[in-house]
């Protein structure tokens, strides 16, 4: 018979405290002689507290509630059940005095054995006292009687410590019930690190999680106790991102990191104790879209919501409340879920009278109980059933007669179905809310719009911005009242239950009025969504995320309102690209272009801004030639239709510059990028922030593309014009120094531009943060000028250090160019095998974001194959220089120099294997392509030729390499003096034999057989990526 039964609760916490004590002696002897088992010094700490604890308790369980006390009896038999083990398991592995070495051997594999059992024990033990504090005993200090909290008292602050409390909800000081569900969470977390909730719509499931993180904090303060919304990816997204800013998680700051995997990798490898809770995780769709045809994504299709969870062994307690018991058992690796039931009678009871705040007449004493069996017990329906009757006055009886009214039987369509449930179940909780719709209509019209706006909206969060409405205070008062809406953030913001939300889109549906209230919503959100966005704007971005994912979901028939859903479209694309988020951006973009064709004229300027936003979209995500000049097209279109000027036409321009570049069209992205900040400098004054950024990049179009004077000029304008413009100070000093690093590094003087960067580096994380792209690209930029003054160990080294710190980054071209930085340090040191690592990474990495036919991936291509070359690696360096001309052959021609190169380096390769004669068919077709005689590429072909003993084809090329004289000459000389050898012509050999004695050296060889092919120059541009999007001035 359990002891409980068997001697009551007071007899029982006797009978604990007569057993711990002895086991607890018994442990502090054995720990005085040093005999005690490693796996028992947590028990000796913790088993004398816990006896304490419970020893108080047995004055004071005459004013615990009936409830407590069947608890308390739970944790005090548990506690009585692990102290009975403790002492079973001391008796095995302690060892005696004068035992043989065979027992001590026995009992030593014994203690390895227990241990794990025993560190179960101690932290059972461990939240066993942390429950005892839910019955408001502590230890009493010295010659001090107990303390004592009752629920009525003020909870305990936490302004004194250190973990990070995130929840967006106050305690609900009138939690009632649901004990035996609260202790199931904490005995899975012994075992498990991933615990779900799961039940119907209304049954309490997010209250018992934020019970239960009250809980979980008052245990431990130090913890961190973290909140998500699960419901939708947008919402999770801002949950995940307030996480990374209240954890102050390093990159939390930078708009290009990726918020999700930031805050998922820090969870995962905290050694800090925390709990998330992952609350309303049920559309099975958000968590494995590509089985589940998800209506909305992440950035990529192919993610899921369910890698973005914390995994790992230490510290992590994830809590997760569904309605979905698929997602809960595959969330928590196929655990059972803790299905949540309706209130049992008792506790709805309990519910119902804390809600209700006053004392009920005899009549409704003997009708509640009907009542809340009509309610199912639901705790929604039984707290709004409570706040109806105490606002409106109303008797239980009248309460429950409108409920029966005729139109009190709308229910729900099969959406919320659920096969553990009857129709009634589901039925019961809508006649409560009709009743309360009903009368708020009645009172308060307004309210009633008012929840009919909300209903069209994401359920949570909801700004109170958005809501411009008369009398917006008094209604949102009356919807609080019938708990339709609870406010969060002190007011500035509201939610609205799932259920009532969708109960409320029924009627409006009943009535015809749901496009109606569509549209407004619509009109609410994009009135408010700012038409240019910089970081100033993101937290308004944000704010509206969820709201634009659910209004952008809705088909709208009204001009007006198509046009309002064209721009929200535009608008929330633009942030899309902020954030990364770039096939989403691109599909609101295309949504956004498509309803402007149908609706405004061709020059209309705000589908010249839809068609710039889609050429700039399909710009960003093109993986090739075919795809960029798509993109081009677009945007060549959006250029015709804007008008002069306009920042659509100046964007426009900006962009085809871009792409121009990377299509190695110059005179075109010289073009365009004039245009871009011409048009600027017309639209608003040759001083203004754009102007001067726009220049900034057509300056460096010009440097790069070979005009550097032009280049350079322009940067010296810069400077002029900098003093009386309308930027900030701390920006003008950065345009400065820009354009001055800009200038020295075009005249050659790296060191002068390694300080003007450094400079920048100080200013701009003054300005921004040491995670800002910007920081980044100047971090990068300094690195380059250190590389090209030979200090290439340096280089390396700072490369390194900005690669390890911007793993968080979304633009990936930063990591690229700390790749290629380090390669070329690494090849200008002749360390090939290091070389070759990274020029491997660097290759795979534009693979992976640019596809394998952008030119982009192609010079990486070309430079990994060159490293194989230079690494005497020539069959490598085949395969690679064969896909690399291919494709310039295709795309640039024939006679392009990158082309004519390709198939050079193709010809070395042969030669370094020994296959002269693929070789000089190779070297040959490079002069073929070219209009001018190469001279390196002719005495290449001569060595092909004289391995081969091709004489007169020797004297023929040598003689023309002779003749242009340069570095080659030399070598011409010798060539020509073997071929005429060779030959017989040994008279004419001698002649020039003769004459060159005057001028040989010493170190000059025409030795057949031992020259190799010379490599062409290496061509290392300069980073184009400075031109990085969001620029400064929109920073």
């Amino acid at each position: 018979m359990d002891p409980i039964t068997a001697y009551g609760l007071a007899a029982a916490i006797v009978t604990f405290v007569d057993i711990g004590t002895k086991v607890a002696k018994r442990v502090k002897e054995l720990s005085d002689t040093g005999d005690i088992p490693g796996v028992f010094r947590d028990i000796k700490t913790r088993l004398p507290l816990i006896i304490d604890i419970i020893a108080q308790t047995q004055y004071e369980t005459d004013k615990l509630s009936l409830e407590a006390q069947e608890a308390l009896k739970e944790v005090v038999s548990q506690s009585l059940r692990q102290v009975g083990q403790l002492d079973e398991i001391l008796k095995k592995v302690t060892v005696s005095k004068g035992e043989s070495l065979l027992r001590k051997t026995v009992k030593a594999g014994a203690s390895l054995v227990e241990e794990g059992r025993v560190q179960k024990i101690a932290a059972a033990l461990k939240d066993n006292v942390q429950l005892l504090t839910l019955f408001n005993v502590k230890t009493p200090e010295k010659d001090k009687p107990a303390l004592k909290r009752w629920a009525s008292e003020a909870l305990p602050s936490y302004s004194d410590v250190t973990g990070v409390f995130l929840l967006p909800f106050t305690r609900d000081e009138q939690f009632v019930g649901r004990e035996s569900q609260l202790q199931s969470i904490s005995s899975s977390f012994e075992t498990q690190s991933r615990v779900a909730v799961s039940g119907i719509g209304g049954v309490g499931k997010s209250q018992i999680a934020i019970e239960y993180s009250y809980r979980f904090r008052e245990s431990d303060p130090s913890a961190h106790v973290l909140w998500v919304y699960g419901g939708n990816i947008a919402r999770f997204y801002q949950g995940y991102k307030r996480i990374a800013q209240s954890l102050e998680i390093p990159g939390w700051d930078d708009p290009e990191a990726s918020i999700l995997e930031l805050v998922c990798s820090w969870l995962s490898t905290t050694t800090s104790p925390y709990l998330l809770v992952v609350d309303n995780a049920d559309r099975i769709e958000h968590w494995w879209p590509g089985k589940y045809k998800s209506g909305g994504s992440l950035d990529d299709p192919s993610k899921n919501l369910a890698k973005y969870l914390p995994d790992g062994e230490n510290n992590i307690n994830l809590l997760i409340t569904t309605r979905d018991n698929r997602v809960a058992s595959r969330l928590t690796k196929a655990a059972k879920p803790i299905v949540l039931q309706p209130m049992s009678r008792e506790e709805a009871h309990s519910l119902f009278l804390s809600k209700l705040g006053e004392e009920l007449s005899k009549s409704d004493r003997k009708e509640v109980y009907r009542l809340l069996e009509e309610l199912d017990h639901l705790p929604l329906a039984v707290s709004q059933a409570a706040a109806f009757i105490q606002e409106n006055g109303v008797s239980i009886t009248e309460y429950m007669s409108a409920l029966h009214g005729e139109e009190a039987e709308e229910f729900l369509d099969e959406e919320l179905d659920d096969a553990r449930r009857d129709e009634e179940s589901v039925n019961s909780a809508f006649r409560t809310w009709k009743v309360s719709y009903d009368q708020i209509r009645q009172q308060k019209p307004r309210a009633a719009e008012l929840l009919s706006l909300l209903a069209m909206l994401d359920r949570q969060s909801i700004p109170k911005f958005v809501l411009k409405v008369p009398e917006i205070t008094t209604s949102l008062a009356v919807l609080q009242a019938f708990n339709l809406v609870t406010s969060r953030a002190g007011q500035q913001s509201f939610q609205i239950h799932r259920l009532v939300q969708r109960f409320v889109q029924l009627a409006l549906q009943r009535e015809s009025a749901m496009q109606k209230w569509q549209e407004t919503a619509l009109a609410c959100v994009s009135r408010d969504y700012p038409t240019e966005i910089g970081v100033a704007e993101w937290p308004i971005c944000d704010a509206l995320a969820p709201h634009v994912h659910v209004l952008t979901g809705y088909k709208y028939e009204t001009t007006e309102a198509r046009l309002d859903l064209a721009h929200l479209l535009c608008w929330a694309a633009d942030f899309d690209i902020e954030r990364g988020m770039y096939i989403q951006a691109l599909q609101r973009a295309e949504q956004s272009l498509q309803i402007f064709r149908q609706l405004v004229p061709e020059k209309d300027e705000r589908l010249a801004a839809a068609t710039w936003l889609s050429g700039r979209l399909r710009y960003y995500q093109a993986r090739s030639t075919i795809e960029m000049n798509a993109a081009a097209e677009i945007l060549r279109k959006a250029l015709s239709i804007s008008e002069y000027p306009s920042l659509n036409f100046a964007e426009s321009a900006f962009e085809l510059a871009h792409l121009f570049y990377d299509l190695c069209k110059g005179a075109e992205c010289l073009e365009m990028g004039k245009a871009s900040f011409e048009c600027w400098e017309a639209l608003e004054g040759a001083r203004s922030v754009r102007t001067l950024d726009n220049m900034h990049d057509y300056a460096l179009e010009l440097a790069l593309l070979g005009h550097e004077d032009e280049g350079i000029a322009k940067w010296e304008e810069i400077i002029e014009r900098c003093p009386a413009s309308d930027a900030s100070e701390n920006t003008k000093t950065v345009y400065t120094y820009r354009s001055r690093a800009g200038i020295v590094e075009f005249q050659g003087d790296a060191a002068m531009a390694e300080i003007l960067y450094a400079k920048l580096i100080i200013l701009c994380e003054e300005m921004y943060n040491p995670k800002h792209i910007h920081v980044f690209d100047y971090r990068l930029s300094h690195a380059e000028q250190i590389m090209r003054q030979g200090r290439l160990e340096e280089a390396i080294r700072l490369s390194e250090a900005i690669l390890g710190s911007c793993d968080n980054i979304s633009e990936w071209r930063i990591r690229a160019s700390c790749l290629q930085t380090i390669a070329e340090s690494h090849r200008l040191a002749a360390s090939y095998d290091k070389e070759e690592r990274y020029r491997m990474k660097t290759f795979e990495l534009h693979k992976q974001n640019l596809g394998g036919n952008h030119k982009e991936t192609i010079d990486a291509e070309q430079a990994l194959a060159d490293c194989y070359l230079n690494n005497l690696k020539p069959s490598a360096a085949i395969e690679l220089y064969q896909g690399v001309l291919g494709w310039r052959n295709g795309e640039f021609g024939e006679s392009h120099p990158d082309t004519v190169r390709a198939v050079e380096c193709l010809g070395i390769c042969y030669a370094h294997q020994g296959q002269h004669a693929e070789a000089e068919t190779a070297y040959l077709d490079a002069l073929n392509r070219q209009n001018d005689d190469n001279a390196r590429l002719l005495d290449n072909l001569c060595i092909s030729l004289e391995a081969q003993g091709k004489w007169e084809a020797l004297e023929s090329r040598s003689r023309q390499l002779y003749e242009l004289g340069g570095p080659h000459q030399p070598t011409a000389h010798w060539s020509l003096i073997s071929a005429l050898e060779q030959q017989g012509k040994t008279e004419e050999a001698l002649q020039i034999r003769t004459r060159s004695l005057a001028v040989a050296s010493s170190n000059q060889t025409g030795s057949k057989g031992t020259r190799s092919p010379t490599m062409p120059p290496v061509r290392v541009d300069r980073r184009f990526g400075r031109m990085i999007h969001p620029r400064t001035w929109s920073a």
